[in-house]
């Protein structure tokens, strides 16, 4: 029941619309209408009655539409009862009546008196509703202008309304009649208010529908921007504004009515909008309206076209929706989702109409159905976009109507479809990707790519096109993922690029063109503005990529990319205004993208489809080298049903060399062509059905024997599929034949009398087996063939797609578009017929068929390399032509942002190739090569370059040196601008090798220099040149320079005032990465070294800029700045190091500023930053040929010692590097002036130089080791000989560095020895690194010519071992040995000149020191002192003992008389001094030492007696010169052979008499074991000197070679009697003495055996038959001396053999009585013997022969 206050709310709404129509009816034709409203006025204000029905009335208790959002409600018949007079009134036709029933109507629904939902297909209450809205449309037809106002304003309220909810026709029936008041009502704003209104409602509908709810909030739409793209020019503001009020009040008073119930929460949040399945009563196919014609074409066109796509895709329909394939069934349960479908799908059909020329109203609606779809598209959400519904109807029925429209002659028309084709691009790609594949060339690229005669106003809509398309990057990157990298698809990227420069560049000359030169020079720009967007796009996209800065961006339209992330794909933006521009970013990929991009399989695809487009490239030249190619590069099998298969299916193959291929009889082609057929199935089909499937592929060669064999195959294939149609292949063979016969009569235009039926049979009479073929079956067969045509796929194609390169063709497009695009004067193509949409059908279905359905979404960065490599030639070209030729400063701001936007996208992808070429080029254009040609386009290119620098500077890499060699050209000018003269005037030209050559003047203008010097005269010298480094211009011949150029050349400079300051190129270089400083540095430098290596104008403009950004840059973290100075510390040196010595000067001078301004930070220790730095100096000192240049170095370094020597640390270690390298230098200054600061710092400042880093203390000992060798000045040598025993001093104070202090003792007790043990310095590699240089230097020294520094050398060198050696542990003074003692002896050890002759050191010997010098001198000084040294520190050392004793034998073991004397006297010496302190095992190393020397020594005499001089001497007259020479030759090496083994003799003597003192010393101190060792050495002596001695031969030929008789004697005699003596010396004693280890036995067996061989020998000689005949001398006197000589050692033996005991005498008699006797009768040559023989007689042999007798 209603209640009073509502009763009264809606009466005051109801009733005066109810008295206005009781007012103006007639009585007598609205009798009915005006009681009906008298009845409905009583009710409502009557009182008394609660219910204006009766509560019995059925239907009392169904609520009804009419409320009023309190708590009573008025039922179905109480708001029937109140409606039908409304309806009613609007029904009656006069406007007086309907006026106020609309206007309440309007009312009722604005102040949501009226709910529930009006549709057809619902219930009572719906049906009541849609008769309203029904009611409500059908007023528009009285065709009053206010009227119609009224009815929008009813109808778009109906729509907005939030109680009232509009579904199913009910909508369709609203959006009709809006779009019919538009296209009807003759009132400007009517039409207007009628367009906005029509937007307004399609906004509502598709934004509720995206936020599945009836009650979102909607904003008011701008009316403005609706004026566009028609109605703008032809609308007042007034009538904009009048508009916008309209639609503006109906969407304040709804949301008003909205807020005010919402806040008493009358509306719930659904309303019923969300039944899962229509009523029962709906009818799908009135749903669909699937009579309308264009509705009939789109029905055709899914089912055809998709049916195939959606089978794979059953199941997954999102969204609640249930779709079915079948056509006369579509079901969409949610009703929003409904509602939206059916407007769009409305909007489609009106758009596809194609009204009369003479009918513009009807081209009117056609157009604004374009916007609408346009805005729609625009605005599309998330559902519109991802739901399978909505994508199947634009594939279904928006793909239609952009293929009807795209060929409209209506400009409007062609700018309208290509927005929506933009909105299909940019928001809806993924799922449209084989619709895209075939709109954007069938629209853009083939407006596009004509360039000789295009339609200006086309072509300029797509360009415009191409430029907004690229406001969005990620869309660029995905078409040249999913087309131009798919082997299938048109290259949609390239053509884009290819066209656009063909654009740019404009009508190739000599071509006839339609354009005007205004149109094509705006054309040309509209061009480049796009070539430059493309660019800018791949710009954002890979700086959103990677997280790049983008400076210039900003400037560009806002887009939201908050929500952005790297790798990953675009997500949805937010919902922009209705016809707001129509651009936003992509949708959301991660819904719509079925694939991700992968850049290698992106690569392999790419690749792949370039490979095989070459392949078909060569095919349609030459097919044989086609297949070979395809077969080769594995994209065709070599199998013939491969070949075949390729043949069939492959895109873009030129059909006539398809058919000459198949034609061919070689042995593959024909197994080809047999495969071919092959393939065909033509089971079922009729004849000329069959020879249309065979021949669409392919066109029939021009050869009868080609044609002859391919249809002999046709015919054998089509009888094996229909075995029962013809009697025999030869039938079929013949038939197919004729039928190509009657094709060709009954099409070719030529022809002019064409076969008849009865003609056709007739010919073909019996042809089957003699019978003839059914009459019906050829006439048939006739009728098909006269009525249609046999064509090849691709047969009708224009001039433009005939081209075999054209892309369109490649991918089958041509049919495509000679179907839609007409030709020129046909109108039969002005409409797209059924025929020509089935054949566009079947065209799809192949692409979709061919194509991969799988969309990439690209997210890796290294795809735009591809997109690079495809463009970056044509954009090249594009700015640089331009830029070259014109003057416009347009088209010269869009060029060089074109080369900005190039350069960013090659520098951060690392294309170095492209890069280049692009920077290159940019930098030509600069012209500052040749000032005199400066224009004001260059100064702008300029700027470019510096824009360049400041925000490309991280990735330009080695591009930097383009850019900086610019900078230094501009400066340059910029300097000779100003007067300033060039550096040439201050640098001297290259110098001679003395470097004494004076200053060279740079070249002059002498046509210049006597008129205008200073600032004309260098000025002229730059017009001259053409450039800094000197090059020539190009077409100057001389050297004179005219008024005119220097008049341009002054101005041209004044210009570049523009520029600025450059300066902030280097400022800014701290704000490079790490990576990016380090490639600056590098191209500074190598701009500097060009700069500074110009022969004729050495500039040092970028050597300054190096010191400032190694300043700017000084704080960077310490690994980035060691890199840095890994590059400058490279150029510091070339250049230092330059032959040009002002230069060097300025070089080293720029190095010292750097330097101290290092040195001011300070260094912890341990690092080496400092040394690196100062390694310039290091390397220049050392490679510098200018003395200048070292001294400065000297002075710059002594400078940073003094100013800076508490920062220095690790610089240390370069300084004395430098001042090693100077005490080596050839002239004294240098070398005194950098002693001299080594002197000061080693005085003043030595706690510095290792406070740190202990190894700077080795550095210093390093340089003070090279100033000892000094040649210049002793004292200089000397001193520095006592800094080192300073140095010494100071390590064993332990003030070099903490590590060095000594250990402390290891315990307080231990006496004595824990007193020596305490503060040892241990072999720690501190002690050695610091010791050792400084010890190995003074060892050094004892090689210096100069005796003096010899000795004195040698004296610091012990006294710092004598003085500091108790603080040595045992494995140092091994160490100190080894390494440094014993390295004294190394030379004399190995390489000493056995003749005693002058000779040169190997180590540094010099040979002004005669060897015999050093030898008596210094090596004998050097071995005492080692002894004594051995004999301080014995306690320490002694296990050293053998080293030293080794050392001594080594000496002794030399072939040197003297230096073996020195080992032997350091033997005795040692063994004097220390041998009471040695055990039994040291008394065996010396021992074993002295009998090695023994062995070591012994005579060979081998050479000798080897050579026969004998016939030589005998035949030296029949010689020659040679056999003198070599004779000769022999001859010293004979000689020398002997001297050398009478040198070890001599060597041998010694040693016997070092034993023997040894001996005498420390006999009692000797075991048995002890002698027995010496007596072996001894006797080795004995025994081969015996053995050289008794050898007649050695002694003929010793005869021979000598000058006196003396030579017959034995020329060892005394050391075989010496060393024989010392034997029996030895054993006499052992068995007087007894030692430790005393064996009689063996004792007695060696003194007789060593008698027994001395007896032996001395028989031998004296009992000696007579000598040889070669001897020269008698016998007897040599034989007496020798036996002279010889007689006290027998004497000795025969008195050892007499004082044995009885017993042994008599034990052993039986061996000696022979020799005995014998001797009594040998010829003595001196009595002893005889004497000695008669003592023994008597003795002892005399009692032992009596007793033993007895």
């Amino acid at each position: 029941m209603a209640s009073t206050e509502v009763d009264s709310r809606l009466a005051r709404v109801v009733i005066p619309a109810l008295d206005k129509v009781i007012k103006n009816a007639s009585w007598r034709k609205h009798s009915k209408l005006a009681h009906e409203c008298k009845s409905v006025i009583e009710r409502l204000r009557s009182p008394d009655n609660s219910s204006p029905v009766a509560d019995s009335d059925s239907g009392s208790s169904i609520p009804g539409p009419l409320h009023d959002g309190g708590a009573a409600e008025y039922s179905l018949a109480e708001s029937e009862i109140i409606l039908s007079p409304l309806i009613n009134a609007s029904s009656t036709a006069v406007l007086k009546i309907v006026d106020p029933a609309v206007d309440c109507i309007q009312k009722l629904i604005a102040h949501g008196y009226v709910r529930g939902e009006a549709d057809p297909t619902g219930g009572p209450e719906a049906l009541l509703l849609s008769k309203l809205i029904e009611t409500i449309c059908k007023c528009h037809e009285l065709d009053d202008e206010g009227l119609e106002l009224l009815v929008l304003k009813t109808l778009l309220t109906a729509v907005t309304s939030i109680s009232l909810r509009i579904h199913g026709d009910s909508l369709l029936q609203i959006v009709r009649t809006c779009y019919g008041i538009y296209l009807g009502s003759r009132n400007v704003v009517n039409q207007a208010t009628a367009k906005a209104s029509l937007v307004q409602m399609s906004v509502i509908v598709f934004r509720r529908m995206e936020a599945d709810s009836s009650t979102v909030p909607i904003q008011p739409i701008v009316v403005a921007e609706l004026m566009e793209p028609t109605d703008k020019s032809e609308s007042d503001p007034s009538t904009t504004q009048s508009v916008q009020g309209f639609i503006t009040k109906i969407m304040q008073d709804i949301d008003g009515v909205f807020n005010s119930a919402n806040a008493k929460g009358t509306f719930g949040g659904h309303d019923g909008a969300f039944e899962t399945s229509l009523p029962g009563t709906a009818n799908p196919t009135d749903l669909l309206d699937s009579t309308d014609k264009d509705m009939l074409d789109a029905k055709y066109w899914e089912i055809s076209m998709y049916k195939s796509a959606l089978e794979g895709r059953k199941g997954e329909l999102a969204d609640g929706e249930v779709e079915k394939d079948d056509d006369s069934e579509v079901q969409i349960g949610n009703k929003l989702r409904r509602d939206a479908f059916l407007v769009f799908r409305a909007l489609c059909k009106l758009s596809m109409k194609t009204p009369p020329k003479e009918d513009p109203e009807l081209m009117r609606g056609k157009i604004v159905a374009l916007e609408l779809l346009k805005i729609l598209l625009e605005n599309a959400g998330a559902v519109f976009r991802t739901s399978d519904r909505f994508l199947g109807a634009i594939k279904q029925y928006l793909c239609l109507s952009l293929l009807k429209n795209s060929a409209s002659n209506l400009m409007i028309i062609f700018q309208l479809s290509c927005s929506i084709l933009l909105s299909l691009v940019s928001r809806f790609r993924a799922g449209l990707k084989a619709e895209i594949g075939v709109f954007f060339p069938m629209i853009v690229l083939r407006v596009l790519e004509n360039v000789a005669q295009p339609d200006f106003q086309q072509k300029m809509i797509v360009l415009r096109f191409l430029d907004k398309l690229c406001i969005d990057s990620q869309i660029l990157v995905d078409i040249f993922i999913n087309y131009d990298c798919d082997v299938n698809s048109s290259n949609i990227f390239e053509r884009m690029v290819n066209g656009l420069l063909k654009t740019a560049q404009g009508v190739p000359p000599g071509t006839v063109t339609t354009l005007l030169p205004p149109q094509e020079a705006a054309m040309k720009l509209e061009a480049m503005k796009c070539l430059v967007a493309v660019l800018r796009s791949m710009g954002d996209w890979v700086n959103k990529q990677l997280r790049l800065p983008d400076p210039y961006s900003a400037k560009l339209l806002e887009i939201d990319d908050r929500n952005l992330e790297e790798g990953s794909h675009p997500v949805e933006n937010g919902k922009g205004d209705a016809g707001h521009g129509g651009f936003e970013r992509s949708e959301s990929q991660s819904e719509l993208s079925s694939g991700t991009s992968d850049a290698l399989a992106i690569e392999q695809r790419r690749a792949y489809k370039l490979e095989l487009q070459e392949g078909i490239s060569i095919f349609n030249q030459k097919p044989k080298k086609g297949i070979e190619f395809l077969i080769k590069a594995n994209k065709v099998g070599d199998s013939p049903e491969e070949i075949a298969a390729f043949l069939k299916d492959a895109s873009g193959l030129n059909k006539t060399l398809v058919g000459d291929y198949l034609g061919e009889r070689e042995d593959l082609s024909l197994k080809v062509m047999h495969a071919y057929v092959d393939s065909f199935e033509f089971q079922g089909m009729e004849f000329d059905e069959a020879i249309r499937a065979f021949l669409r592929g392919f066109r029939l060669p021009g050869e009868a024997q080609k044609i002859d064999r391919i249809m002999e195959k046709f015919a054998e294939r089509y009888c094996k599929c229909n075995p029962k149609a013809f009697s025999s292949a030869d039938t079929a063979y013949v038939l197919a034949y004729s039928v190509i016969l009657l094709n060709t009569d009954a099409h070719n235009p030529m022809v002019k009398s064409k076969m008849t039926a009865d003609g056709f049979i007739r010919n073909n009479r019996g042809i089957d087996d003699e019978k003839d073929l059914p009459e019906d079956y050829l006439r048939a067969l006739y009728e098909r063939i006269s009525r249609n045509e046999i064509k090849m796929k691709d047969d009708g194609l224009g001039p433009q797609q005939k081209q075999p390169t054209n892309s369109s063709r490649l991918l089958g497009l041509d049919t495509i578009l000679n179907i839609v695009v007409p030709r020129r004067g046909d109108d039969m193509y002005m409409e797209t017929s059924d025929d020509l949409i089935r054949h566009m059908q079947e065209r799809f279905k192949e692409k979709a068929r061919k194509s991969e359905s799988v969309y990439y979404a690209a997210s890796d960065v290294v795809i735009l390399r591809f997109m690079v490599e495809v463009c970056w030639a044509p954009m090249l070209a594009a700015f640089s032509v331009p830029l070259d030729q014109s003057d416009d400063a347009v088209v010269t701001a869009l060029c060089l942002e074109g080369f900005h936007h190039a350069i960013h996208v090659t520098s951060v992808m690392s294309l170095r190739t492209h890069r280049d070429a692009f920077v290159t080029s940019l930098a030509k254009f600069t012209s500052l090569h040749s000032p005199a040609d400066i224009k004001q386009k260059n100064i702008e290119a300029i700027k470019a370059i510096v824009k360049l620098a400041e925000e490309e500077g991280n990735y330009l890499q080695d591009a930097w040196e383009h850019i900086l060699t610019c900078v230094s050209r501009f400066e340059h000018l910029h300097l000779l601008g100003e007067g300033a003269p060039p550096d040439a005037t201050f640098f001297a030209f290259p110098q001679t090798e003395s470097g004494n050559s004076p200053l060279a003047k740079p070249n002059s203008v002498p046509a210049i220099k006597e008129r205008a010097p200073g600032k004309l005269q260098y000025a002229a010298s730059a017009v001259i040149r053409g450039s800094y480094d000197g090059s020539g211009v190009a077409g100057k011949a001389s050297n004179t320079v005219t008024t005119e150029q220097m008049n341009n050349l002054i101005s041209n400079l004044n210009l570049l005032e523009q520029v600025g300051d450059m300066s902030r190129i280097f400022t800014r270089s701290q704000r490079l990465n790490s990576e990016a400083i380090i490639d600056f540095v590098k191209a500074l430098c190598k701009v500097s070294m060009d700069e500074l290596r110009s022969p004729s104008d050495p500039r040092v403009f970028s050597l300054t800029k190096i010191v400032e950004i190694a300043h700017y840059n000084m704080n960077r973290i310490r690994l980035v700045w060691s890199s840095i100075w890994l590059v400058l510390s490279d150029f510091f040196v070339t250049i230092g190091c330059s032959d040009n010595l002002s230069i060097a000067i300025f070089a080293m001078d720029s190095l010292r500023q750097l330097s101290m301004k290092f040195l001011e930070r300070e260094e912890l220790a341990n690092y080496n930053f400092q040394n690196e730095f100062m390694k310039p100096f290091v390397v220049v000192m050392r490679k510098s040929g200018a003395v200048e240049i070292r001294e400065l170095i000297i002075r710059c370094v002594s400078q940073m010692v003094l100013s800076r020597v508490d920062n220095v640390k690790s610089g240390w270690k370069s300084m004395f590097m430098i001042f090693t390298t100077a005490a080596h230098d050839a002239h004294k200054n240098i070398v005194f002036l950098s002693f001299e600061m080594v002197e000061k710092i080693i005085r003043d400042y030595f706690p510095h130089i290792t406070e740190t880093e202990t190894t700077t203390f080795t550095d210093c000992v390093n340089c003070l080791v090279a100033f000892t060798n000094s040649k210049f000045e002793k004292d200089i040598s000397l001193q520095a000989i006592a800094f080192l025993q300073y140095c010494a001093r100071k390590l064993a104070e332990g003030s070099v560095g903490s590590s060095l202090r000594r250990n402390p003792p290891s315990s307080p007790q231990g006496g004595k020895g824990g007193k020596q043990d305490s503060g040892k310095f241990l072999e720690s590699d501190e002690h050695l690194y610091s010791w050792f240089p400084l010890l190995a230097g003074l060892s050094e020294l004892s090689f210096d010519p100069r005796a003096e520094i010899r000795k004195v050398a040698l004296k610091v060198l012990f006294d710092t071992l004598r003085n500091h050696g108790d603080h040595f542990s045992l494995s140092l003074w091994e160490r100190v040995f080894e390494s440094v003692l014993f390295r004294i002896f190394d030379y004399v050890r190995h390489d000493v000149d056995p003749s005693g002759e002058d000779s040169a050191d190997q180590r540094g010997y010099s040979g002004e020191v005669g060897q015999e010098s050093w030898l008596y001198e210094t090596c004998s000084l050097a071995l005492q002192l080692v002894v004594d040294l051995f004999v301080n520190f014995y306690k320490t050392v002694n296990p050293l003992l053998k080293k030293v004793l080794m050392l001594f034998v080594s000496l002794i073991k030399r072939p040197h008389q003297s230096l073996a004397g020195a080992g032997i006297a350091a033997l005795v010496r040692l063994m004097r001094d220390v041998g009471h302190q040695f055990s039994d095992e040291q008394w065996l190393e010396v021992v074993s030492c002295i009998k090695e020397a023994a062995d070591a020594t012994s005579p060979d005499f081998s050479y000798v007696t080897t050579e026969d001089l004998t016939e030589d001497v005998s035949n030296e007259d029949e010689t020659n010169d040679n056999s003198n020479d070599a004779l000769r030759r022999r001859n010293r090496q004979l000689h020398a052979a002997v001297a050398d083994a009478k040198s070890k003799a001599s060597v041998q003597i010694f040693v016997i008499q070092a034993v023997t003192d040894i001996y005498d010393m420390y006999r009692t101190s000797l075991t048995a074991n002890h002698m027995l060792m010496l007596f072996d050495a001894m006797h080795g002596i004995a025994s081969n000197a015996h053995k050289i001695n008794a050898d007649p031969l050695l002694r003929s030929k010793l005869q021979e070679l000598g000058s006196s008789p003396e030579s017959q004697e034995a020329p060892l005699l005394r050391l075989e009697n010496e060393s024989f003596q010392t034997c029996m010396t030895f054993l006499d004693n052992l068995i007087s003495d007894q030692p430790v280890g005393y064996d009689e036995s063996k004792i007695e067996t060696h003194l007789i055996s060593l008698c027994r061989e001395v007896l032996e020998f001395y028989i031998d000689i004296s009992c000696s038959k007579e000598q040889s005949s070669r001897w020269a001398v008698p016998s007897g006197s040599g034989k007496r001396k020798e036996l002279t000589a010889r007689a006290p050692l027998v004497v000795a033996a025969i008195q050892t053999l007499g004082n044995m005991g009885e017993s042994l005498f008599k034990k052993n008699l039986p061996e000696l009585f022979p020799l005995i006797a014998t001797l009594i009768s040998c010829e003595h040559g001196s009595g002893e013997v005889q004497v000695a023989l008669s003592d023994m007689l008597q003795t002892s042999m005399g009692p032992v022969l009596l007793r033993s007798c007895c």
